[in-house]
């Protein structure tokens, strides 16, 4: 009898230890209407974000505090950089031989991968993310940024030229590899750096960020109001690779030297303008591998403090299946909220290229730098031409190249002026309080008319700035009317006083002081016989 008892004993101790010995676990729970909440308010750490679930780091002891959830446990005792996220392109991919399968939903997997099969997992038309053990940051809300001045940003966005795009893209090709491990890619990064060198930056440096591979390349431009750490990001990856040999021949035409010519061509058309906020051209090497420059960065820059406003993610943009293309312009719904960053992109394309664009708003979507930023409570997109499955057939191929993976520079160089727009518009162009900008043009002094609208797009408040030329031959003062697209008149501003020069704001209420929804209004201004309309962009 008591050989009984102690057999049972033992039994009992062994499962208490194989449950709850180890400090932590990896446990995925399913997820309700209030998404994150109710872990920010537990204090239990989220280290991914899905679809319908999430993924948790718990101590095993504080398991009964979910149990309201359904949840499953996934792994005891985690081991940092095991863990990778997983899109298969082809659903006949066997993962199982490169570690344990924790979690499967279609084609999205989780993987506790083994040591050393990294590269040789990398060969299958696979999409990676490493999922690290780090508390992502879980924000409800976030401020929207008060925009002023932008009479500048057409003058900029026609500086943005298709031949120096492609200039970039060629070169950027011609390191015949840039996968990340190699020399080519470190000699890249140094092409980058030059670049930024070149085109005036007030700050460039190489971040270094995982043994043997090559840096992250950060070119800052220091806002004139707010120079610190207060800033907009344009950013693409520029490492590269190839299932067949991606030591020697991955050129990443499309992905991604279209992504990382967006900030090299914005840094050289923004170069002899200044803005009252930072920003920061980044380009990031190991993404193939699963993010890492980007997470690197972004992990860095909020535990410094850094306040980002926003980042805009280039990755694939210059390979058209069917025409028209459409970019896709993916954002996060929640954690952070970023709808109003898509928003904003939009309504900059539509005014500033003839880009199409299409809104995916999403809860997950891993598969590039955006995602490092969302992972750290910062609002950002992802511009790429195409959701999955990826319909270009050079991807992550040695054919990826110009001509081929990358087949309109066109389309490439709308995407990159909206990008270049939307910086500009966020950053605010600055203005020197002492100067008069008009006084740089004196011919236009001469001349009646709307001189500007700004900010456009603007989100609670148009500034309306017009000239006259002769204020003598307009005795009956300024007319200024609201229409929407439709034609109809949403607010009769009243009839202003005659000065030469000088500006009113709209407030984007109609006459009965309603707000008006989001979308294209036109401004129409008439003095004596001279009528004029301008486009403008409401954006909430």
């Amino acid at each position: 009898m008591t050989k009984i008892v102690t057999l049972i004993f033992l039994i009992v101790l062994i499962t208490f230890t194989l449950c709850f010995a180890t400090d932590e676990c990896i446990v995925r729970v399913e997820l309700t209407e209030e998404r994150l909440t109710p872990f920010a308010e537990m204090g239990i750490d989220v280290i991914e974000e899905l679809e319908n679930s999430a993924i948790l780091l718990i101590d095993c002891t504080d398991i009964e505090k979910i149990s309201s959830h359904s949840y499953e446990i996934l792994d005891h005792n985690p081991e940092e950089g095991r863990y990778y996220l997983v899109h298969t392109l082809n659903s006949e991919t066997n993962l199982s031989k490169y570690g344990e399968i924790l979690w499967r939903d279609s084609d999205n997997y989780l993987i506790k991968i083994d040591e050393g099969v990294l590269e040789e997992m990398m060969k299958q038309r696979v999409m990676l993310k490493r999922m690290t053990l780090k508390a992502i940051i879980i924000k409800k809300e976030v401020s929207l940024p008060q925009f002023r001045g932008d009479s500048i940003v057409q003058e900029i966005v026609d500086l943005v030229d298709p031949d120096s795009i492609l200039t970039f893209v060629q070169r950027l090709q011609d390191f015949k590899t840039r996968y990340s491990l190699t020399d080519s890619c470190e000699a890249a990064a140094n092409y980058i750096g030059s670049k930024f060198t070149e085109y005036g930056c007030d700050s460039v440096f190489f971040q270094y960020h995982t043994g043997g591979h090559a840096p992250n390349v950060i070119g800052i431009k220091r806002g004139v109001v707010y120079p610190e750490s207060i800033y907009i990001v344009i950013c693409g990856h520029f490492d590269s690779y190839s299932s067949v040999d991606p030591w020697n021949a991955a050129p990443g035409a499309d992905d991604d030297a279209s992504g990382t010519t967006s900030a090299l061509e914005a840094a050289r058309v923004t170069q002899n303008y200044d803005f009252e906020y930072s920003i920061r051209f980044c380009a990031w090497s190991g993404e193939e591998f699963g993010l890492y420059g980007s997470d690197y960065y972004a992990s860095q820059a909020n535990s410094q403090g850094d306040s980002i406003i926003a980042a805009l993610n280039a990755d694939m943009i210059a390979y058209v299946d069917i025409a028209p293309e459409e970019v896709e312009v993916i954002a996060k719904i929640s954690n952070p909220p970023c709808g109003w960053l898509a928003d904003f992109f939009i309504a900059a394309a539509d005014t500033y290229s003839t880009l199409l664009t299409r809104k995916m708003m999403t809860s997950y979507w891993p598969w590039s730098d955006h995602s490092s930023f969302w992972d750290n409570g910062y609002p950002a997109i992802l511009n790429i031409e195409d959701d999955i499955p990826l319909p270009n057939p050079y991807y992550h191929l040695p054919g990826d190249t110009i001509g081929a993976g990358y087949n309109d520079n066109s389309f490439c160089t709308e995407v990159i002026k909206a990008m270049v727009a939307t910086v500009s518009l966020l950053a605010v162009p600055y203005y020197d309080p002492g100067v008069e900008k008009e006084d740089e043009h004196p011919d236009f002094l001469l001349m009646t008319g709307l001189s500007g609208l700004h900010p456009n797009p603007f989100h609670d408040r148009l500034f309306i700035k017009y000239h006259l030329g002769n204020k003598e031959h307009n005795p009956n003062g300024i007319d200024l009317k609201i229409y929407n697209v439709a034609g109809r008149l949403v607010r009769q501003l009243d009839k202003l006083p005659v000065q030469q020069k000088n500006q009113v704001f709209w407030d984007g209420k109609d006459s009965f002081g309603r707000p008006v929804p989001s979308g294209i209004y036109f401004v129409s201004f008439k003095v004596g016989d001279y009528t004029e309309s301008k486009k403008t962009i409401l954006v909430k």
